[in-house]
């Protein structure tokens, strides 16, 4: 079965904070207090993966104002992916990934992120999607790297990219 996509919305934070917890660890409270701050923002959205009525993955995209401290520069940055433990493998961090670049690239024409460099998968699968590492550091946008480095990626939309 295929997990369908589609916008989060407030009636999906208690399910999302269930999904985070069991995956992170946490509280759902905590949890649900973190994405209903991220649902409320005007400038970014959470998409979720569900299999029938059963959500199965969620990840967010925000815009981020230039970071004063580490360089960062402002800009659509997405900001987690959590998937299942069963539909992992299974291509959903991929879809979720690229349904959040299309989002950002119908607002602008970069999109950003920036990943940990002991997580190898993450930024495996970011660049497979068309982004390359800008420059790599122990912070971007104030969140330091429990490996001591993470890099700052993006990826341009081209004319032929599709929105």
């Amino acid at each position: 079965m295929d997990a369908v996509l589609r916008e989060a919305s407030l009636p999906d934070v208690g399910p999302l904070a269930a999904l985070q917890a069991e995956a992170r660890g946490g509280s759902e409270r905590d949890w649900s207090d973190r994405i209903a701050k991220t649902l409320a923002r005007e400038r970014g959205t959470v998409v979720l993966a569900h299999v029938d009525e059963a959500i199965v993955g969620y990840a967010n995209v925000a815009f981020l104002p230039e970071h004063t401290v580490d360089g960062a520069p402002g800009g659509y940055y997405l900001t987690g992916v959590t998937v299942a433990r069963q539909w992992r493998r299974r291509g959903l961090g991929r879809s979720l990934t690229r349904w959040r670049m299309d989002w950002a690239w119908e607002r602008d024409t970069y999109v950003w992120c920036f990943v940990s460099t002991a997580n190898r998968a993450s930024i495996d699968l970011h660049r497979v999607l068309g982004f390359s590492v800008v420059r790599s550091g122990s912070s971007f946008q104030g969140i330091s790297f429990d490996a001591g480095t993470g890099v700052l990626m993006s990826a341009h939309r081209s004319p032929r990219s599709p929105v």
